[in-house]
């Protein structure tokens, strides 16, 4: 299929994008932090292995790091300029946390290594969803939860409307905002029901997809059957 207009924009993050996500878009997303606490953190095993796909400047990196002191984290990337962000952010956190360059749709690590996977606002850029959202589950161990979220196509007005409040930037900026968040983020992102649709191909229990309360944000959670 041809590149549409916008794709570059949403593929990989120049130096720039990244700034402009870290600095003003993330402190927004961060206030969806809650759905980490109830369909991811519970079901790590002590000592989990954590993969983030998609990880970015480390933002959720950084505080899952916090809220499970015992785990190891390893956060890929396709944009070279959110992992020098992002191991620039946890340099104090030792060898538990550490970043490298890869690519959802082709995760290199065997089968069932990690105890648990998660996903922020990264599968609008992965150049095929139903690949990525296979490889997160192929590399998850038995039990092991994955978290998915991303800007949701299907979202109303308000919502939007409220999070690019919530932007670190001039409110004289805000019907701008609003303008690239509907259609450079949430319009080149997945709907609710493209979620479900997505979720439904995949091998999980307790499967959960639903928009986050009073947010422009989908997420689909489950576990790989024990």
């Amino acid at each position: 299929m041809p590149m549409a207009p916008f794709d570059p924009i949403t593929a990989i993050y120049t130096p720039a994008h990244a700034w402009m996500y870290e600095t003003i878009v993330a402190p927004a997303v961060y206030r969806s932090r809650h759905v980490i606490d109830e369909y991811f953190l519970p079901h790590l095993p002590p000592n989990a292995r954590i993969l983030d796909v998609g990880s970015g400047g480390a933002l959720f990196t950084n505080y899952i790091a916090d809220q499970r002191p015992d785990v190891h984290i390893l956060g890929l990337d396709l944009s070279e300029a959110q992992i020098k962000r992002a191991t620039k952010r946890m340099r104090h956190y030792g060898h538990r946390v550490r970043f490298d360059v890869g690519d959802a749709t082709r995760l290199d690590f065997p089968d069932q290594t990690f105890d648990g996977v998660i996903s922020y606002g990264s599968i609008k850029h992965w150049s095929s969803r139903e690949a990525g959202l296979a490889e997160c589950v192929r590399v998850l161990k038995p039990g092991g939860p994955l978290l998915i979220t991303d800007a949701d196509r299907s979202t109303s007005f308000e919502d939007a409307e409220k999070f690019v409040e919530n932007y670190k930037a001039p409110r004289v900026l805000g019907s701008i905002n609003l303008a690239i968040f509907h259609t450079w983020i949430a319009g080149r992102s997945i709907s609710l029901d493209e979620a479900r649709d997505l979720a439904s191909r995949l091998d999980l229990v307790d499967e959960h997809v639903s928009r986050i309360t009073e947010m422009p944000l989908v997420m689909i959670s489950g576990r790989r059957p024990a």
